[in-house]
C-alpha cells in the first residue's frame, strides 16, 4: 500500500471516530453521517503493481496493526470507556505475534531450536538411566522356552550336556569365558628317573657333565669311586654313573643298617626311606648285600687329592719376587671352574697357544711326563707365599731356577697327562693351600 493510500485510510478512520464520539453511537458504521460521498476520491497515482515478497509481508503487518487499532478504538467507543490494562496487554500481544509470524523464516528457525532442545533433553534423560544387567544362566530357562514344549528328545540332550559341563556352567551363573589358546597346561609329574650311565666324550669335564644333567659336580665324584681321589681322572670312553638328584650312591655291605648309612652321609633315615626308587617300605626293611641305595643330598668327606707337591729348595740368589698382582696366563674359555674336586681352573684353547707367567718369580719345577695326570707342567714360586702351577702343556720354554716376569711366555697349551682336550690347567696356591684363581685374576 502506498503512502497516499495510508493517508486516505487514516483520514477516513479519523473522521469516523470523531462523529462516533460526538453522537455516542453504539455502531459507528451505521451512522447516517457516513456515506460513500464522504470518502475520498480514488487516486489513480497509487501504485497497484504486485509488490515484492518482503513488501507484501510488511504491508500485511501494517494492515493488521491498523485493524487491531481500529478494533481497540471501536471497543472503547462501544462501551464508552477506555480499555483496561489487561485488554491493552492482550492487544499488544496480538500485535507482537502478528509481527513475528509476518516473517516466513521465523517458524522454521523456531522449529529447529525446539528440535535441538528436545534432543538435548532426551540425551540428558537417557544418561541418568541405568541399563539393567541381563546376564542369565541357561538353567534359568524352562525347557519349553528353549526348545519347545514338544521337543522331549532335545530337552533330554540339553539336560545331559549341562550335567556333564557342571564345571563350566555353574548353577545360577552366567556363561563362562572361553579358555585362552595359550593357557599353560598343567603337566602331570613323571616318575622319578633312575640311575643313568654316561660315556665321557672328548673335551668333557666333571663340571661340564654335571651342568648337562643339572646336578652338582660333587654328586658325580661321590657316585664314581675312581674320581674321589682326583676328579680330573676321566678319559674319553670312560663310563660314569649319573644320579637323578644331588647326593651319593651307597653300595650295601655286611653290617650296614639304615641308621649307620644315614649317619655316614649326614642325612636321616626318613630321607632314605622317603626316596621312592629305593623301594624301602619302612625302617625295618631288609637290606640286600651289593644293592645300591641313593642317598638324597648325602655328602661324603673329600679325599686328599693326588697333586704335584712342591718343596721349596735353595732359592737362587737373583730370584725375582712377584708383585702380588696376577694376570691371565692364557686366552680362551673357562671349561671348568674351581670347586671341591678341582683345585684350579681349566682354560680351553687351541694346541700351541701361548702360556704366560701370571706374576713375576722364579721357575721352581719344569718337567714332562704323566706327573699324576698333570702331564707337562711348570711351577713358579713368586717369593711371597704364592705359587702358580701350569699343567697339560704341549711344550715348556723355561728351566728350573730361571727368573721370569709377569706376562712372559713359559710354554704352550697342550693335551698331555690326564686330559680330554687341549687346555691349560691353572692353579694358585698360597702357603700350600689351593685358592680359587678367579678370586685373584682381573
Amino acid at each position: 500500500m502506498s503512502a497516499d493510500a495510508h493517508s486516505a485510510f487514516g483520514d477516513v478512520l479519523g473522521g469516523h471516530r470523531a462523529r462516533s464520539e460526538s453522537q455516542n453511537s453504539p455502531n459507528p458504521l451505521s451512522s447516517p453521517d457516513v456515506s460513500p460521498d464522504s470518502l475520498p476520491p480514488f487516486d489513480p497515482t497509487i501504485d497497484v503493481a504486485t509488490p515484492s515478497r518482503g513488501a507484501t509481508a510488511h504491508a500485511t503487518a501494517q494492515v493488521q496493526v491498523a485493524t487491531l487499532s481500529l478494533q481497540r478504538e471501536w471497543l472503547g467507543a462501544a462501551h464508552g470507556t477506555q480499555p483496561s490494562a489487561l485488554e491493552d496487554w492482550f492487544q499488544q500481544l496480538q500485535q507482537q505475534i502478528s509481527r513475528t509470524f509476518a516473517d516466513q523464516v521465523t517458524p522454521v528457525r523456531l522449529a529447529s531450536h525446539v528440535s535441538v532442545l528436545l534432543v538435548a533433553a532426551t540425551i540428558l534423560v537417557l544418561s541418568k538411566v541405568e541399563i539393567p544387567d541381563w546376564s542369565f544362566s541357561v538353567r534359568l530357562f524352562p525347557n519349553s522356552a528353549l526348545l519347545g514344549a514338544n521337543s522331549n528328545e532335545r530337552i533330554n540332550q540339553l539336560n545331559s550336556l549341562l550335567n556333564r559341563s557342571s564345571t563350566a556352567f555353574a548353577a545360577n551363573e552366567s556363561l563362562q569365558r572361553a579358555a585362552v589358546p595359550f593357557t599353560a597346561v598343567h603337566a602331570e609329574p613323571t616318575p622319578e628317573a633312575q640311575i643313568q650311565q654316561y660315556i665321557v666324550q672328548a673335551g668333557d669335564t666333571v663340571l661340564g657333565i654335571a651342568e648337562k644333567f643339572g646336578i652338582k659336580p660333587e654328586t658325580i665324584q661321590w657316585s664314581n669311586p675312581g674320581l674321589e681321589v682326583n676328579a680330573d681322572l676321566i678319559r674319553p670312553g670312560d663310563p660314569l654313573t649319573i644320579l637323578p638328584i644331588d647326593g651319593a650312591v651307597h653300595v650295601i655291605t655286611s653290617g650296614d643298617t639304615l641308621s649307620s648309612i644315614a649317619n655316614r652321609y649326614k642325612v636321616t633315615v626318613e630321607d632314605i626311606i622317603g626316596y621312592a626308587p629305593n623301594q624301602l617300605p619302612d625302617d625295618n626293611a631288609a637290606l640286600s648285600l651289593g644293592a645300591k641305595l641313593i642317598i638324597p643330598n648325602g655328602v661324603k668327606p673329600f679325599v686328599n687329592q693326588q697333586a704335584v707337591v712342591y718343596t721349596s729348595g735353595a732359592v737362587p740368589a737373583n730370584a725375582r719376587i712377584g708383585g702380588g698382582n696376577f694376570v691371565w696366563p692364557a686366552a680362551g674359555s673357562i671349561n671348568q671352574r674351581f670347586w671341591g674336586g678341582h683345585a684350579g681352573i681349566d682354560v680351553g684353547a687351541w694346541t700351541g697357544a701361548p702360556v704366560k707367567a701370571a706374576d713375576g718369580g722364579y721357575v721352581a719345577v719344569a718337567t714332562g711326563g704323566w706327573n699324576a695326570g698333570y702331564g707337562n707342567y711348570v711351577i713358579i714360586d713368586h717369593g711371597n707365599g704364592f705359587v702358580t702351577l701350569y699343567a697339560h702343556l704341549n711344550s715348556i720354554f723355561v728351566k728350573p731356577g730361571e727368573s721370569v716376569n709377569a706376562g712372559q711366555q713359559i710354554g704352550s697349551v697342550g693335551n698331555t697327562g690326564n686330559s680330554t682336550g687341549p687346555h691349560l690347567h691353572f692353579e694358585i696356591r698360597y702357603q700350600g693351600v689351593p685358592r680359587n684363581p678367579l678370586s685373584y685374576l682381573p
